[in-house]
């Protein structure tokens, strides 16, 4: 659930920059590429955390990717977004822990390694 919670958020403060920087109608290049990222990022936020939460242990993994690429930036920045990167950083930690391991292997394991 954070991470739908997460990609909300990754909308929002999309939605909230594109009307911030329509207001003072000061578009450039660079609050786009920020939208953009945004709003990529709050969709795959969406979508991997619903396979994750049927059990899809790729989506972890993508995840967790997704988690650090996007989370570290805005965490050592501590601007307004810090508070999204603090959830992103907390949903990948609870994804690692011994309890959802076993979620994991009881969920989706791992095929069984073949003899030669």
């Amino acid at each position: 659930m954070l991470w739908l919670l997460a990609g909300v958020l990754f909308l929002g403060f999309g939605g909230f920059l594109a009307y911030e920087q329509s207001r003072d109608s000061t578009l450039d290049f660079g609050s786009i590429a920020l939208m953009v990222f945004f709003a990529a990022a709050g969709i795959a936020c969406g979508v991997l955390g619903y396979r994750l939460f049927t059990g899809d242990r790729a989506a972890r993994a993508q995840l967790s990717w997704l988690g650090l690429i996007a989370a570290l930036p805005l965490l050592l920045r501590f601007g307004r977004y810090s508070l999204l990167a603090a959830i992103i950083m907390f949903s990948v930690v609870l994804m690692w822990l011994p309890a959802s391991n076993r979620y994991f292997k009881i969920v989706d394991p791992k095929p069984a390694k073949r003899r030669r």
